[in-house]
Formats: C-alpha cells, sequence, structure tokens
C-alpha cells in the first residue's frame, strides 16, 4: 500500500498520469471520461515489480503515455485483485492490462519486469488498437 501511496502522490506531484487504488473510481472516471484502463498488477514482495516502478513506470516519457488511460494499481493479494486477475487470468506481477471498459474486453496485456522501450512500444501499439491519437 505504501508504494501505491508513493506512486500515487509522485505522479499527482509532478502532473503525469493519476493511478488509483479503488476499481470502482477508476472505473467511473475511465467511462465519464471516455478513457481506456490499465490495471497494474503488483505484490508487496515483487522485486520485479519494484524494479519496473522505479526504472519504468515512473519515467516521464511512459507517464505521458500512460495519460491516455487510468491507471489502477492492483496489489493480486487483495479481494479486488485477486477478482480483477481472475478476470483477466493475470499470470502473476508485475503485469499491465489495457482494458475497454465500455465493450468490455482486453485490449492487450504484458506481464512480467520490461525495459522502457518494450513497455512504450507496446502502450504504443495499444494506442493504435484503441485508436488514441495523442500517444
Amino acid at each position: 500500500m505504501v508504494r501505491i501511496f508513493i506512486t500515487f502522490v509522485l505522479s499527482l506531484s509532478i502532473g503525469f498520469a493519476k493511478w488509483y487504488a479503488n476499481v470502482n473510481e477508476g472505473l467511473e472516471i475511465a467511462k465519464r471520461e471516455n478513457k481506456p484502463i490499465v490495471f497494474y498488477f503488483y505484490s508487496n514482495y515483487c522485486p520485479y515489480c519494484s524494479q519496473m516502478e522505479e526504472f519504468v513506470l515512473n519515467q516521464e516519457d511512459v507517464q505521458k503515455r500512460l495519460e491516455n488511460f487510468v491507471v489502477i494499481s492492483l496489489n493480486i493479494s487483495s479481494d479486488d485483485g485477486s477478482k480483477w486477475s481472475r478476470k483477466f487470468g493475470v499470470p502473476g506481477t508485475p503485469t499491465m492490462v489495457f482494458y475497454d471498459p465500455k465493450a468490455d474486453r482486453v485490449l492487450g496485456a504484458i506481464f512480467g519486469s520490461r525495459s522502457k522501450t518494450e513497455i512504450n512500444n507496446f502502450i504504443m501499439n495499444i494506442c493504435r488498437k484503441a485508436n488514441i491519437k495523442t500517444c
């Protein structure tokens, strides 16, 4: 939970993508703003999650691309994290699932610690798939 709070405060303070820990709030905002969702699944003792958060997800260019989405951060061990990870067939942590709430469909998913270049390329492909022109 501390990691979520730090990421959330960091993103608010530098003005990039806002991260939510509450699924219902994130879904409501996504529908209202007509944005797809990124579910970021992590676990507390996952060294690969820490690596992704420290060296990839907090980078300015990644955060700017994520502004096109509503990002919901879920501990895979929490009730919501467990429920949504089962829904999407999440294999482990870290995993990012890109989801269109209007169509109730997964746009894509990426598992494991990845480089900033891989994440940026993946997000760009999702943006093309979802017809988001501002990525």
